[in-house]
């Protein structure tokens, strides 16, 4: 699976994410993304996927579970053309 870390920009690594948070989002983008191949949601695209994930982490959340969800509920309540273009 591919890393969320490469789709944070460079500037965010080290000012507006440490260890922790790059950890969580990791794995709640690996866990999205499984969500998604096993329901036959895989055309989503895996970056608008990841850029849910670290927008709702620039709040504060650093529960991945919670970081999935939320970012699978976005994805969800999208329009298909929008989700995958996002």
């Amino acid at each position: 699976m591919t890393s969320v870390v490469r789709f944070i920009k460079e500037t965010e690594l080290g000012s507006v994410f440490d260890d922790q948070a790059t950890k969580a989002m990791g794995e709640a983008f690996d866990a999205a993304c499984k969500v998604l191949d096993e329901t036959g949601q895989s055309s989503v695209n895996y970056e608008a996927v990841a850029k849910c994930i670290i927008e709702i982490a620039k709040s504060g959340e650093r529960d991945p579970n919670q970081l999935r969800d939320r970012a699978l509920a976005t994805l969800r309540s999208q329009p298909a053309h929008t989700a995958t273009t996002a």
